[in-house]
């Protein structure tokens, strides 16, 4: 369950320095790096100014060439799209075109309970539709292109999981929907309205709906370490973006993702009473677009995706304003204890790995 990455956010006291020493977070990377479990980025930033920046690996292996990865590389977010989907959601919410109460039934009868899953099921993961990743035909069809049309028939031909509002349980199916509907109500693309409603509005210059991997423009490809063979690096198949959409179809990169949930959570986005909304807890640790963590009464929210091989975190710390963010190319490591050491260190904390609640 996406939740339970969230466990990473323990008990620990918010004392933050303004003289952080990078050099164990550098030295934690280097060694990834170096014993082949890591390739990536890492930003680390303040009330909006980097603090930290780091690369290492490559963009991308050939025959020919190896293109090392620098601060610029774009990565494939995954599900961190959702909380860029659920931003323009709550965008719409300002501007009086949905509701939270709004009904799925008016966009998309067919769909199982529809007219009983509002918009804010949706949104918090407790609408019970079927979680269209888990579909048995998936390999068919999830590397060739889909319409709308073929998705929402795809979606609609499975039974619900279980009563809107019942319980909560991630599904990406939820996002694929609320694609859907931006670009209804917009009469706009999800890349289109992506660009409008975020992207220029805090200017950022490596964040867009992907595509077929274009590596001529700073854009990664993923990688398995493959242990049978000297943990050599097996590029990884690429998903069509048209069927993870609004749930995982965003490329981007550290830097970007710091600025964007840094705009956020300073008002830049959405309205405040918006911003309220959407951090509200529902259940375990599930708000609307992010995950939320307590520590010794100070709250952290983040969001996290995996595709492709792909991995990436993003967190915002509002009490110290700071944002962390990762992403990888290949990754056989923790993604949890790379994050908990940017924690300690931005934060002066200490915080382990031992310290993650056990289940």
């Amino acid at each position: 369950m996406k939740y339970l990455l969230i466990l990473l956010l323990v008990s620990s006291t918010f004392c933050f320095s303004q003289q952080e020493n990078f050099k164990p977070l550098d030295s934690l990377i280097d060694q990834l790096y170096s014993n082949d479990k890591l390739m990536g980025s890492m930003t680390i930033s303040k009330d909006g100014n980097q603090i930290y920046n780091k690369s290492v690996g490559y963009q991308y292996i050939s025959e020919k060439e190896k293109k090392k990865a620098t601060s610029a590389s774009k990565y494939r977010i995954g599900s961190i799209t959702k909380t860029f989907t659920a931003v323009m959601i709550f965008q719409l919410i300002d501007e009086k075109k949905i509701t939270l109460e709004d009904k799925l039934s008016t966009y998309y009868p067919e769909i199982p309970n529809a007219s009983k899953i509002s918009i804010a099921n949706l949104l918090n993961h407790s609408s019970g539709v079927y979680n269209i990743t888990s579909d048995p035909t998936i390999d068919e069809w999830i590397y060739k292109p889909s319409t709308e049309k073929e998705m929402i028939s795809r979606i609609a031909s499975h039974k619900a999981d279980f009563q809107p509002s019942e319980k909560t349980s991630y599904s990406n199916t939820n996002y694929i929907l609320l694609g859907y509907i931006l670009e209804q109500i917009e009469g706009k693309s999800y890349k289109k309205v992506l660009k409008d409603r975020i992207v220029d509005k805090l200017g950022l210059q490596n964040t867009y709906f992907g595509g077929p991997i274009d590596i001529g423009n700073n854009e990664t490809l993923s990688y398995i370490y493959d242990e049978d063979q000297n943990n050599k690096l097996i590029e990884a198949s690429q998903e069509n973006l048209s069927n993870p959409g609004a749930a995982g179809g965003i490329v981007s990169n550290t830097s970007d993702l710091t600025t964007f949930i840094t705009g956020l959570f300073n008002g830049e986005l959405i309205t405040k009473e918006s911003l309220q909304l959407m951090t509200t807890v529902s259940d375990k640790g599930i708000c609307y677009g992010v995950f939320f963590g307590n520590m010794k009464g100070i709250d952290v929210y983040a969001s996290e995706g995996t595709i492709d091989r792909f991995q990436s975190f993003l967190m915002y710390v509002p009490k110290t304003k700071t944002a962390i963010a990762i992403t990888a190319n290949a990754l056989n490591y923790s993604k949890m204890a790379i994050m908990l050491e940017a924690l300690s260190i931005s934060q002066n904390i200490d915080v382990s790995l031992q310290d993650i609640p056990k289940n």
